[in-house]
């Protein structure tokens, strides 16, 4: 067998399709003396592959024990005991949650009576006249600040007022300064005193 033959059969091999009769060619190859130099990597292999195919078990039921030994072994359950305690703790609170809505609602729903009804009517009748009143008083009030927000236009106007009079305050002194700058620049027209 040439070298180029066995190139294309080592890469058939590495690849994973070779057939057993080729693989045997490859360990013959292989396990002779004389490698080629740039083969040489890959004769390790085979000569494991020639060595571990000559090695027997000890024991010829070997496999049938450890194939019974797997099977009995437990399986372990997906579900923890802190899973299932989380579970259970969540029902738990479901059924506390939905016993207190019943009980909070039991006396407003399932026990109405007319002894209620007829409290109830009075807080009613009691809360209108209340809010009747209340509405009596703030209108009466409202008319009152209205008054108020009048005199607070007239504040507004005040404080324009106030405005210009600083403005006019402004002008006046820079009247004096406009005559100061003349006395400054021009002392000869002044009149003497």
């Amino acid at each position: 067998m040439n070298l180029k033959e066995i190139e294309a059969l080592l890469e058939k091999f590495y690849e994973g399709g070779t057939t057993p009769a080729e693989e045997r060619q490859l360990r013959d190859f292989f396990t002779r003396e004389a490698v080629p130099p740039h083969l040489a990597v890959h004769a390790d292999i085979f000569r494991y592959y020639e060595e571990a195919g000559k090695e027997e078990l000890p024991d010829p039921e070997f496999e049938d024990y450890f194939l019974a030994e797997i099977d009995e072994t437990p399986t372990i359950s997906m579900y923890s005991r802190r899973r299932q305690f989380f579970f259970l703790t969540g029902i738990a609170a479901a059924i506390f949650l939905l016993a207190g809505i019943v009980f909070t609602f039991r006396n407003d729903v399932f026990l109405h009576s007319s002894k209620n009804s007829i409290k109830t009517e009075i807080a009613y009748q009691q809360a209108k006249n209340a809010l009747a009143m209340l509405s009596a008083n703030f209108n009466a009030g409202l008319d009152q600040a209205q008054k108020l927000g009048n005199f607070q236009m007239g504040l507004n106007e005040v404080q324009k007022l106030q405005a210009f009079q600083k403005g006019i305050d402004q002008m006046n002194k820079f009247s004096k300064f406009y005559q100061y700058q003349q006395i400054i620049i021009n002392p000869d027209d002044q009149p003497r005193p």
